[in-house]
């Protein structure tokens, strides 16, 4: 096989981890949402109207970490990456930037499906609080995608900014950016959603307390936001400095 060869190949197994690995994290998250949503509608069949607008879009936004894998793979599968010259760098940067998506959206996914089902949960509780409970959902939702599109922005870099060339210590260093920013974001995207998903139960048990809880939230998210930023640091100075 040819250089032209592997960079092909490089481009389908990228493709392929980055919708496959995605789509675990999203499925899971969007299930746990429809399912608290209808444990909720059995306790509340009059907020039926409510609990399938904030289940529709929890879900919506646990699913976008899957759409930005599959913008991802398109690029990889459609978008002309292959280059005769591109040598071993190129292969870890096609290969990686699929991984790295795939990855870095899992755990943004389950964060945002745990904060989607409680919200869903809370409206059970409190029906008359779905607006606040639903607003509170997307903040924290919100917060929680941060890490998925740090690894989107290393996926980019990988695909239009990494120089071609065959050097193997060039490629490891590649590779390593991926370990880096997509293992980076599981657990601070997974650990925002439980912060989240604890405020809203929170909310819906103390709506008077909204203010207090949803500020502890953010300052919650904010630290446990700290270690995706260090491995987007690692993985931009893997890329472009080792």
């Amino acid at each position: 096989m040819n250089s032209v060869d592997f960079i092909l190949i490089a481009s389908y197994l990228g493709a392929a981890f980055a919708i496959g690995i995605s789509s675990v994290g999203a499925g899971i998250g969007e299930g746990l949402i429809a399912a608290n949503a209808t444990r909720a509608l059995m306790r509340q069949p009059k907020a039926s109207e409510s609990l399938l607008k904030t289940m529709l879009i929890g879900q919506a936004l646990t699913e976008t970490g899957a759409i930005f894998a599959l913008v991802v793979a398109l690029l990889l599968l459609f978008g002309g990456m292959t280059n005769s010259n591109g040598g071993w760098q190129m292969v870890a940067s096609l290969f990686g930037a699929g991984l790295v998506i795939g990855i870095g959206s899992l755990g943004p996914a389950l964060g945002n499906g745990y904060t989607g089902g409680h919200a869903c949960k809370g409206i059970g509780r409190q029906p008359r609080e779905a607006n606040l409970l639903t607003a509170n959902m997307l903040i924290g939702q919100a917060l929680s995608q941060t890490s998925a599109i740090f690894a989107l922005v290393i996926s980019m870099v990988l695909l239009y900014s990494t120089p071609a060339g065959d050097s193997i210590v060039k490629s490891f260093a590649l590779v390593g950016a991926v370990f880096s920013m997509g293992f980076g974001t599981f657990g601070p995207g997974l650990g925002i959603g439980m912060v989240a998903g604890k405020a809203v139960e929170a909310i819906s048990k103390f709506p008077k307390q909204s203010p207090l809880l949803t500020r502890t939230m953010f300052v919650g998210a904010a630290v446990a936001e700290s270690t995706s930023i260090y491995s987007l640091v690692i993985a931009f100075l893997l890329i472009f400095v080792a």
